[in-house]
């Protein structure tokens, strides 16, 4: 986890090592290549209802990780997939 020099954003660098990678399309989150990037952000409805205005629609719905994240994907820009998660349990 990267994080931006003001301190406010975070940029996650990751790679697939299991499984394998695999040609498709469209793209699949363990396709090799720049395809996903993910955005932790403050308020995940309001960052959805931002993304539709732009014809960005969650791909399967809106999840709950743990009960630490909630979270979603998006198709963006050249068919990047766009992770938005917020984080439920904020620290005070």
């Amino acid at each position: 986890m990267l994080g931006t020099p003001d301190g406010h954003g975070r940029l996650e660098l990751f790679e697939y090592v299991h499984p394998d990678a695999i040609e498709t399309e469209p793209t699949l989150p363990n396709e090799i290549g720049m395809h996903r990037v993910a955005f932790s952000v403050d308020d995940l409805d309001a960052a959805l209802e931002i993304a539709a205005t732009h014809g960005c629609h969650p791909l399967r719905g809106v999840a709950t990780y743990e009960d630490v994240y909630k979270l979603t994907y998006v198709r963006g820009p050249s068919g990047i997939i766009v992770m938005l998660a917020e984080e439920l349990q904020k620290e005070s």
